[in-house]
Order: structure tokens, then C-alpha cells, then sequence
């Protein structure tokens, strides 16, 4: 594996973590305070499955690329839980938000330059 695909490889993890970000909201929903119905919470554990198969995904990244190229990228979980939160949780995104985003983006795109 080279930096090219250890970088793919972080892009994918962070996809993967926004949707664990996703299914953890929507798990808390119906949160309860009995710790056992937690473990019985079907889109909770999910949401928790996903951020550990990202957080395999971003150690395999980090053995074959520099941290300090790697780490930045993965702000791009925001730039994700943004676009997932308008589509399945009908949030709603303004200006300060876009320009966010757009600087996240940018930042980046400089980093891995």
C-alpha cells in the first residue's frame, strides 16, 4: 500500500464514522435509562460497530502514511455528517455551515498537496 491509497483509505474510514455518527443519533432517539435496553438498541450498537470498523480502517491508513498528513483528512467526517444530517435527518444548513464546509474542503485539499 502507498500514501495514495492510505489517503483512499482515510477518506473511506470517514465516511464510514459519519454514518456511525448517523445511526448513533438516530439510536439515541430511544435511548433509555436501564443500561440493559442499550444493549438491546439496534441502531445504537450499529452506529457503534461503524466507528470501530472506520477506527480499523484509519490504523491500517496510519501504518503506511505520515500522521501528519493522514490526521487532517479526517475532519472530512464533518463535511459528511453535514451532507448525511440534510438527507436523513432533514436538518437544515446555512451560510456559516457552507462556508465550513468549503474551508474543511480547502484545508484539506492544501494538506495533501
Amino acid at each position: 500500500m502507498n500514501e495514495l491509497s492510505a489517503i483512499a483509505l482515510t477518506v473511506f474510514a470517514t465516511f464510514i464514522g459519519a454514518f456511525g455518527s448517523l445511526y448513533l443519533k438516530k439510536g439515541s432517539a430511544t435511548l433509555h435509562r436501564n443500561i440493559l435496553k442499550v444493549f438491546s438498541n439496534k441502531k445504537l450498537l450499529f452506529g457503534i460497530f461503524l466507528f470501530l470498523l472506520s477506527s480499523v480502517f484509519y490504523v491500517f491508513a496510519l501504518k503506511y502514511a505520515r500522521l501528519s498528513l493522514i490526521y487532517p483528512i479526517t475532519s472530512l467526517t464533518y463535511v459528511w455528517v453535514s451532507f448525511l444530517s440534510i438527507k436523513f435527518l432533514n436538518e437544515q444548513m446555512n451560510n456559516y455551515k457552507w462556508t465550513g464546509i468549503m474551508l474543511i474542503l480547502l484545508g484539506v485539499f492544501l494538506i495533501t498537496r
